[in-house]
């Protein structure tokens, strides 16, 4: 039996990339429904793709078959582009099917709270960090991911959860942090300027609910995380409650779709 909630957002699966979790993130989406499911921006990675350093497996087409089956049965979808499905953003005010893009969204809770539901990625540009160190740590991260599948099919052998190594050393770098944390300041200062309780995005791969407290105006800043290295979704409870849900098992279908990528 899978779980439902009142919405659901989930955000930078990368499809078309070669380090993205297709078959978690159709695992998760088989036993986690909602009334109302976000697209929060990077579902598919169009400049990995462009530039030909992607790679479209079956995983991902299984995954696209799965999600226009679920816009059959969702009451809505909403899908606002980022950064790496920019072009997508021309298609705001369109629905494509079942899915309504927009560059934006506010979705108001079961509690009345107004959540603005953006990707993020305007928020990175007001981080003041050098344009060298940023490549460095973008190419490091990257190749995190890479030595993070090696050490994750090991894992995966002796029935071990997922782990993430990015986010093992991100926590641990003071220039990492120091990012990470000011994207999230920008973020609540930018929701409060705009008159929201909350914000729900995604871009910089790290989850995370965060309430602010009086001097922030109690502002909730949510962060989706990604599926290509935290496996996390944030969802809304019925009372109009926020959690934050992590994938972090090998789950059948995952070795079926994985199975069907082989052969």
């Amino acid at each position: 039996m899978s779980n439902r909630y009142r919405a659901l957002w989930i955000s930078d699966v990368h499809l078309g990339s070669r380090d993205s979790e297709p078959q978690r993130l159709a695992d998760f989406l088989d036993q986690n429904r909602a009334d109302t499911v976000y697209l929060v921006g990077d579902i598919f990675d169009m400049k990995a793709l462009a530039q030909g350093k992607g790679s479209w497996c079956k995983a991902s087409s299984m995954l696209l078959e799965m999600l226009s089956e679920l816009s059959s049965k969702t009451p809505e979808i909403i899908y606002v582009p980022g950064n790496h499905d920019a072009p997508m953003r021309s298609w705001a005010g369109k629905r494509l099917g079942n899915i309504r893009v927009e560059r934006e969204w506010i979705h108001t809770a079961e509690d009345g709270s107004r959540y603005w539901v953006t990707h993020g990625d305007q928020f990175e540009h007001q981080i003041d960090v050098h344009p060298l160190s940023y490549h460095i740590g973008d190419q490091s991260y990257y190749l995190m991911l890479r030595l993070n599948r090696w050490i994750n099919y090991w894992r995966g052998r002796f029935d071990k959860p997922w782990w993430s190594l990015a986010n093992h050393v991100k926590n641990r770098v003071n220039a990492a942090r120091r990012m990470m944390n000011s994207f999230e300041e920008i973020a609540i200062r930018e929701t409060r300027r705009r008159g929201f309780d909350g914000v729900i995005c995604g871009h910089i791969h790290r989850a995370a609910i965060r309430h602010g407290d009086a001097a922030e105006a109690e502002v909730t800043y949510a962060n989706c995380g990604d599926w290509v290295d935290s496996m996390s979704a944030v969802v809304e409870q019925h009372d109009g409650s926020l959690d934050l849900l992590h994938w972090h098992r090998t789950p059948k279908i995952a070795r079926i779709m994985t199975e069907a990528v082989a052969a």
